[in-house]
């Protein structure tokens, strides 16, 4: 009985080296469950997105670096100094028209 199967895996692989597309069908098949099997083509595909990803945070740094430099420039002028100081202080300059508005318990905010 094992010598019967033997003989027969022997024939089909004796008639599978005779059929060089086959074989070359099979080992790149099985080149390609290894790679699957071995975690590499997931490390492919995460380096690929760590890539895209690290591609981005580059492009808006530079986004923001040229935004900081933008503002430099203009905090070089003394009208934009004004400007910045106001708004963040809430500060007012003599002849600027004031509004004060209440809520209905008649607080004024």
């Amino acid at each position: 009985m094992f010598q019967q199967t033997f003989q027969k895996l022997y024939r089909w692989f004796n008639d599978l080296i005779h059929r060089p597309a086959q074989v070359f069908w099979i080992c790149a098949m099985l080149a390609g469950i290894g790679v699957l099997l071995d975690g590499t083509a997931f490390r492919l595909w995460s380096l690929h997105r760590d890539h895209r990803l690290i591609t981005d945070r580059i492009h808006e740094a530079n986004a923001r670096s040229k935004h900081l430099e933008y503002r430099i420039q203009k905090a070089q002028q003394p009208a934009f100094i004004e400007k910045a100081v106001r708004d963040q202080f809430d500060l007012v300059k003599e002849g600027d028209l004031i509004f004060i508005f209440s809520d209905d318990t008649g607080e004024i905010r």
